[in-house]
């Protein structure tokens, strides 16, 4: 099934639960899936009914305020970014980085086919990375969601690679931090 094909199944509600956590996935890394998913949101939004909105109940727009309620209280004083949202900037073909709270913890969102070569990794930072979804490749090792790799401060960082793409943390800090705050 084509990207296109799948973001309008997504929109459309046309996949099995299973599909559509797959995609809700893989939208977190793959960038054109997710630039297709807005489409297809944007095509199909004014297709909705205006009767379909009235057949609810009040009671459950009562429902929905009320957990706006609750979330607004939860997370009052917090700071809350969404994966898609925030400046992402080119890193290289195919893969983009974000900064979050530092430039030393950013989340990496590597497209499908994405290569970083074999690096020097720099003297005073280990590279701390968690795959958050998807694949990667490094040194010809396969990891996937879940994996952790730490790459000690002056060493060789193998080369990377991802085939179906993949969204990573990654957490740059001076050798033994790690270790120091435990």
């Amino acid at each position: 099934m084509s990207i296109e094909d799948r973001a309008t199944a997504y929109v459309l509600g046309a996949l099995s639960p299973g599909e559509r956590d797959e995609v809700s996935r893989e939208r977190l890394y793959n960038r054109e899936l997710d630039e297709h998913i807005h489409f297809a949101e944007q095509l199909f939004a004014g297709l909705q009914p205006d009767e379909a909105i009235a057949r609810h109940p009040a009671r459950d727009w009562s429902r929905v305020e009320h957990a706006m309620r609750r979330e607004r209280t939860a997370l009052e004083g917090k700071h809350v970014q969404e994966c898609g949202d925030g400046a992402w900037q080119t890193h290289a073909r195919l893969i983009e980085v974000k900064p979050l709270w530092s430039d030393e913890a950013v989340l990496i969102r590597c497209n499908p086919g994405a290569v970083e070569d074999a690096h020097d990794q720099p003297d005073d930072r280990d590279e701390h990375i968690l795959v958050v979804a998807g694949d990667l490749d490094i040194g010809g090792r396969s990891f996937a969601t879940g994996d952790y790799i730490c790459v000690p401060a002056g060493s060789l960082h193998q080369r990377m690679e991802t085939h179906g793409g993949c969204l990573l943390f990654t957490e740059y800090l001076a050798p033994g931090a790690r270790n120091a705050a435990r």
